[in-house]
């Protein structure tokens, strides 16, 4: 099975076990929040994660009248960061930046001691994140169809570097490795960031990385990007094939960003937090910002149910994914 576009719209699936807050008056909405929030990202700063919620975290303090305190605890590909939120009291003012990684906890990560679909609920969808395959300057090959052919003639002599074992960078190396015969090694690290440093230092041959984090670095030319993995050409690096035009359209995935809270946080902080989000997401600069940076932005119909509807779909998808990866790491 290889990676598929199923379950990357926001749809709202009948019969999601994800517990959602009921509707909140106008009155309660307005006594929250009462001192500042805190937005934890469960990866180093830079990352893709972060950059957004940066972006986000300005935008929802001024429209909430309350800083919004963005937090790194980086780790297990953003489930320490997860875990942590899980665990916080569940007054609204402790809310996670999820990413893919933390919904497939229990496949990858079974030792972190919390149920992401039973101890966080959602609030909203944020972005979804296309990825970039980039190659070192030290790599004797300067084209994808190059790459394919290197590391096909030298089985496990190249590395492929990713955020985190179970990341959806992560499986896109899993399945170039096995669509398009590129028998590299995984090495996962604590973020795109530090796997881009280690392809920029010459330690590692390539990276998946989310556009934002690798703009800078193409930017720069300090690595050659070979193919971006979305929807289409990424219009901040137009020049970049789509690894749909090498023939790998099963490969081509996003990642995504979403805000959840601990199951308890009242109704009234949901729907506050909820309207916030889309409030940010509305404004024209933020809007610019974060198409500049290469990140797609979600329907306006953002709600914590249509958020827990592809939450559910998702989930079932990429577990399916993972759990295949698994079996061929065991052959």
């Amino acid at each position: 099975m290889g990676l598929c576009r199923k379950g990357l719209g926001l749809l709202i699936v009948v019969g999601s076990t994800f517990p959602l807050a009921a509707m909140s008056t106008d009155v309660e909405i307005e006594v929250y929040p009462k001192r500042p929030i805190t937005l934890v990202v469960g990866f180093a700063p830079g990352d893709a994660a972060d950059v957004v919620a940066r972006q986000l975290a300005l935008q929802m303090s001024e429209d909430l009248g309350q800083k919004v305190v963005v937090t790194n605890r980086p780790g297990a590909a953003g489930n320490i960061g997860a875990a942590s939120v899980a665990k916080a009291e569940p007054d609204g003012y402790t809310i996670f930046m999820a990413v893919r990684p933390v919904a497939l906890h229990k496949v990858m990560y079974q030792q972190v001691a919390y149920d992401f679909s039973a101890d966080l609920v959602p609030v909203g969808m944020v972005v979804r994140v296309p990825y970039v395959l980039v190659m070192g300057k030290h790599v004797d090959a300067t084209t994808l169809r190059e790459a394919i052919a290197l590391t096909g003639e030298n089985p496990g002599k190249y590395t492929c570097a990713s955020g985190g074992l179970g990341s959806t960078n992560h499986l896109i190396c899993e399945a170039l490795k096995d669509k398009a015969g590129m028998p590299w090694v995984h090495v996962p690290y604590s973020g795109s960031a530090a796997a881009l440093t280690d392809v920029l230092g010459g330690r590692a041959d390539f990276a998946v990385a989310a556009v934002t984090a690798a703009l800078p670095h193409i930017a720069a030319e300090s690595v050659r990007p070979l193919a971006v993995f979305s929807d289409g050409r990424v219009p901040t690096i137009s020049n970049v094939p789509n690894i749909d035009e090498f023939g790998f359209a099963e490969i081509s995935a996003h990642g995504w960003c979403a805000l959840v809270a601990p199951t308890g946080t009242p109704s009234h902080a949901i729907t506050r937090l909820n309207r916030s989000l889309n409030t940010a997401l509305a404004n024209v600069e933020i809007r610019k910002k974060l198409v500049r940076l290469g990140y797609v932005l979600p329907s306006p119909a953002n709600t914590p149910e249509a958020l827990e509807g592809f939450l559910k779909e998702d989930t079932e998808t990429w577990t399916d994914v993972l759990r295949e990866v698994q079996t061929r790491a065991l052959q």
